[in-house]
């Protein structure tokens, strides 16, 4: 794990980067071989925080592998840095460059005809847009076509012009289909294709899916050589690349790995695309997923990345990998994995000036209706509380038995719906779920405003689930929320359909009603669904 140093907010120089990067730094590149603009599928800066619990910057941009990589540097100067190129393990058709730059100062990538602008990474961002869930499942999307209603939802975001982007998790849906075939060799001696469900922590019916699976369970993975749906270009291309091109363009990204980009799905591509670890940082290392093994346990089969901070003026982000989480807390290994994770989480919460937040995957508190077979220790008798228990259990198991004090607020995804968990006067943070940015809305009651028992605690909850109501007419569901910090130190929210120009909920860290910290806009309400 990584250890913070007391310099932890101070951001990174120029003159770091430059000793930071000159191991790395390559001859000037040939331009007549320089990718130029048309072989590039998007340009984008990565936030993240060095082995030396330093702020970083990473400029990226996807090219086509029979080019070489750009150059950055600063508008009218002539001093450029080049590119590197990120290593490809899983043979990706296309190459990832990348390279650390500044914050608070522009900056654009020289490709050979012009040079494209990057978006600044500011030292003290004031509003930021919550995304999650954004893929596009095939039986939705046709191939070649850009994620919807993503696209609109992150083309919106965009002209909103924000200073900050955090992504939950789940970019890929289009590659991560539940069944997959595999070719097996058969008792007799002869191969087959016999259809599987890839291991998914959890969130599969099927029981070689899930978390607390047993040491004699085949572990299947996309990523395998006899799979038939690995991890390719063209899917990120579709769901991410394409879909959210003005989104990257618009502002730096703190990304959450979802369990659609476990290294048994989509993980392969994140970690090469969108994974703040690079080279580029001394004692830093580019993660990957492990070669998969049918026969090894999830343990040896999966990876976890460690967790970190990035420090502005005005906030703490502290990020930390859930993608490995799941709601049954049977499996200890990942139940002890977590604790330290928590531990690792609580010791960066040390600002008492500033607004904190833990921006993760997987909800740790929220509700989702008791549905039979899911690997679960829920039943029907407790069925809205069975989310996010692994997670609960690891932090049980911190000294003080809970997080730390000074986080306020959890951010999360992957539940296919906008949800806030509020627990007022208990001295917990609210959750504020939003997965509801692209890929097909989740029903199931409860609906609107709940009171409940959560974790041993009063929570107050706000769900709007796949509709809602405005005027008479009922509206899909899809969403992201605007965020903006307040001079007194604290934050509001919106949570917006751009397309029908709608304001779902209100937000505030002030609680703004009996509800807890979110509240129906004026007109909306949630209709009964299924």
């Amino acid at each position: 794990m990584k250890k913070l140093i007391q310099s932890v907010g101070s951001l990174i120089s120029i003159a770091a980067i430059t000793s930071l990067s000159s191991t790395a730094i390559a001859a000037k590149p040939d331009k007549k071989s320089m990718a130029s603009t048309n072989q590039q599928y998007g340009s984008y800066v990565i936030l993240g925080q060095s082995p030396a619990g330093e702020n970083i910057a990473i400029a990226r941009t996807v090219i086509e592998t029979d080019r070489t990589c750009p150059t950055v540097s600063r508008p009218g100067q002539v001093k450029t840095t080049p590119m590197i190129t990120r290593e490809n393990p899983n043979h990706f058709s296309v190459l990832v460059c990348e390279a650390l730059i500044g914050f608070d100062k522009n900056y654009q990538i020289n490709f050979s005809d012009r040079s494209i602008a990057l978006p600044v990474a500011k030292s003290n961002p004031v509003n930021i847009q919550v995304f999650g869930d954004s893929g596009c499942k095939a039986k939705d999307c046709a191939i070649n076509t850009p994620a919807e209603p993503f696209k609109s939802l992150a083309d919106a975001g965009a002209a909103d012009k924000p200073d900050l982007v955090l992504h939950m998790g789940d970019f890929n849906y289009r590659g991560t289909s539940g069944k997959t075939y595999f070719s097996e060799r058969q008792s007799n001696g002869e191969m087959k294709q016999v259809q599987q469900w890839p291991y998914d922590a959890g969130d599969g019916l099927d029981s070689k899916a899930h978390c607390g699976q047993t040491a004699d369970t085949p572990f299947y993975s996309q990523s395998a050589t006899n799979s038939n749906r690995p991890d390719i270009w063209r899917n990120w291309k579709d769901d991410l690349f394409t879909a959210g091109q003005k989104l990257l363009a618009a502002a730096p990204w703190i990304t959450a790995r979802g369990n659609h980009e476990l290294c048994s799905r989509a993980g392969p591509g994140y970690f090469y695309f969108m994974d703040p670890n690079t080279n580029l940082t001394e004692g830093g290392q580019q993660w990957s997923c492990p070669t998969p093994h049918v026969d090894r346990g999830t343990f040896e089969n999966t990876t976890q990345p460690p967790s970190y901070k990035v420090s502005f003026q005005n906030l703490d982000i502290l990020m930390m990998d859930s993608a490995n989480a799941c709601d049954n807390f049977s499996n200890s290994d990942y139940t002890e994995l977590f604790a330290a994770e928590f531990a690792e989480i609580n010791s960066f919460a040390n600002s008492e000036d500033k607004q904190t937040w833990l921006v993760t995957h997987r909800p740790i508190w929220g509700i989702e209706p008791y549905k039979a077979l899911e690997s679960t220790p829920c039943d029907s008798s407790d069925q809205y509380a069975c989310v996010g228990q692994m997670m609960q259990k690891a932090i049980e198991a911190q000294p003080a038995g809970a997080l730390a004090d000074n986080i306020d607020l959890v951010i999360t995804g992957h539940m296919h719906k906008f949800q806030s968990v509020s627990f007022p006067g208990e001295g917990r943070p609210a959750n504020l779920i939003v997965g509801s940015s692209g890929v097909a809305l989740a029903g199931g009651a409860p609906y609107g405003d709940t009171e409940l028992m959560i974790d041993g605690l009063n929570a107050e909850v706000l769900s709007t689930a796949t509709q809602v109501a405005f005027a008479g007419e009922n509206y899909a569901a899809f969403s992201f929320m605007r965020m903006q910090l307040t001079e007194d130190g604290g934050w509001e929210g919106l949570l917006v359909n751009p397309a029908k120009d709608l304001i779902l909920a209100q937000c505030s860290n002030e609680p703004v009603s009996a509800q807890g910290v979110c509240r129906l806009a004026p007109g909306i309400s949630v209709p009964v669904q299924k």
